[in-house]
């Protein structure tokens, strides 16, 4: 099964680069953030034939910024890397902007790498468009719920934040690291995906083709099965 998801990524990610020259434009400038295949490729699909730079944030703590720019360099496009507490300062003179994602969820809300909701909101005040590029086998049946918080997000170690040989200051701070970001629905204004272009509001429609209504709440369809089974 492996083979076919692999075989299923390549084939979505191949369609969504070929929709590159439709949004990115000559002499443009375009900030991203993170590392996503997708998001590279589809910028250097667009280098083939367009002139344009990007401009990348390092994505803190874990810096994987610092890898995409290093491989859009490479790749020929003029790359400039900055901290993402530079990020307000310079999207006023951005033209879009252009992340991937961990999960799209059924609002069209984002489940993003941590810190992305930071550069969606700053594009925001700027009127700075967002588009979102992912596969649909992204999309999710299920919403943010306020209670789901912690079920929501992921806490990983805090060693890149904190140097474990301080051990007097372990015992008076409490870090915590999440690993993603909720970005709403309203900050996103296109979703590219293998199917082609989505506005957010559209994406409820595609969940209920390939979703079975059951599937919106995965927890008490656990439970109804486990129900089944015993009796």
């Amino acid at each position: 099964s492996s083979g076919i998801n692999a075989e299923y990524g390549e084939n979505s990610q191949s369609n969504i680069i070929s929709m590159a020259l439709e949004h990115i434009h000559a002499n443009e400038l375009i900030l991203t953030y993170g590392h996503s295949n997708t998001v590279r490729e589809f910028l250097l699909h667009g280098r083939k034939k367009r002139n344009f730079r990007v401009v990348v944030c390092e994505s803190g703590p874990s810096l994987i910024g610092h890898k995409m720019a290093k491989e859009l360099s490479e790749g020929g496009i003029e790359t400039t890397l900055i901290a993402d507490s530079a990020a307000f300062a310079i999207i006023h003179a951005v033209n879009k902007v252009i992340i991937g994602t961990h999960t799209i969820m059924a609002d069209g809300a984002l489940r993003a790498p941590n810190g992305a909701h930071q550069i969606t909101l700053a594009a925001e005040h700027f009127s700075v468009p967002v588009i979102v590029c992912a596969a649909l086998y992204k999309l999710s049946p299920t919403h943010l719920c306020s209670y789901d918080q912690d079920a929501f997000n992921k806490m990983i170690g805090p060693e890149n934040m904190l140097n474990f040989s301080n051990t007097k200051l372990h015992s008076k701070v409490l870090v915590s690291n999440p690993e993603f970001d909720y970005v709403p629905s309203d900050l996103i204004e296109l979703f590219i995906t293998n199917t082609g272009g989505h506005a957010p509001s559209y994406l409820y429609r595609i969940v209920s083709e390939l979703y079975h209504p059951l599937d919106n709440d995965l927890d008490n369809m656990c439970v109804e099965e486990l129900d089944d089974e015993n009796t």
